[in-house]
């Protein structure tokens, strides 16, 4: 039962003002008449977000938590980019987290990202996958067009307690633009020319266990949404608001296995709540 009880923690998401108005208008020009050009991500040196960060959760309490991230640029040359936070520590926000794992690359429609694809999962796994050319923002696109699509799959083996566990996981990653507006409110400010995206990530879960000496397989999480991020650029600013959800539901098969071995004390499903609101910034 260890084991198992084990397994089930590997499994369990961790899951996871002034402003400078002397901006660049040189890349990522919107090409609606309606708007004026301008560019959603500035990325000289110098240039900082600072942003508010909120996490509950329903089902763990232990998991809320508020505080700050300080994102900044770290590298750029022309078009390609990388951020850090914190002073090179973690990212508490996904969103965050996602930007800081990997770099970036613009024209004059589209920002992509390369990089690795942090779950905020607490995994032993020797290596995640990673994601090349993930379109984050493409001004050409049409409201509820898919920006990218990625699935793929990959195999390990957990030692627990001297037991080798193998795992299948597979995914499926997707970007969508949500939708374009001149002018609206968000974290309680009027801002103008914003990008609505939303990034989701999709995962199921198999292994293979040993009963009395018959190996089976045995679903662990079903296919399943397992975290969605909305995100919003503000033109001349960057990226001003994230809203993430990210949880999971362990599968019945193997609830109905931990129950009949005797656990009580199981959580089964578990979700949390993300935001990512700017605070402050400065863009040279």
């Amino acid at each position: 039962m260890s084991t198992l009880k084990l397994l089930l923690f590997l499994f369990a998401l961790s899951i996871v003002s002034c402003s400078n108005e002397t901006y660049e208008e040189e890349d990522m020009d919107v090409t609606d008449p309606e708007t004026s050009p301008t560019t959603y991500v500035p990325n000289t040196l110098g240039d900082y977000w600072v942003y508010d960060v909120e996490r509950t959760s329903p089902d763990i309490p232990e998991m809320n938590f508020t505080g700050t991230d300080s994102l900044y640029i770290a590298t750029s040359t022309g078009t390609t980019f990388t951020y850090e936070v914190n002073n090179g520590t973690a990212a508490l926000g996904t969103m965050n987290t996602l930007l800081v794992n990997g770099s970036l690359s613009k024209t004059s429609t589209s920002l992509e990202y390369t990089g690795s694809l942090d779950l905020q999962v607490d995994l032993p796994i020797t290596e995640m996958p990673t994601i090349e050319d993930l379109k984050l923002i493409d001004l050409e696109a049409s409201n509820g067009e898919i920006l990218s699509d990625f699935s793929n799959s990959f195999s390990e083996t957990l030692d627990i307690q001297g037991t080798a566990i193998p795992i299948e996981i597979n995914f499926a990653l997707t970007t969508s633009k949500e939708n374009f507006y001149p002018t609206t409110t968000l974290n309680g400010m009027a801002y103008s020319n914003i990008y609505e995206a939303s990034l989701k990530l999709t995962i199921s879960v198999t292994g293979t266990i040993t009963i009395l000496g018959i190996s089976q397989a045995i679903d662990i999480i079903q296919p399943q949404d397992v975290m969605t991020v909305r995100y919003y650029y503000a033109g001349n600013i960057g990226l001003v608001r994230a809203e993430t959800t990210q949880g999971y539901e362990l599968s019945d098969e193997i609830i109905l296995l931990i129950q009949q071995s005797g656990e009580t004390d199981l959580t089964t499903s578990v979700q949390t709540v993300g935001v990512e609101e700017l605070n402050s910034y400065w863009v040279n």
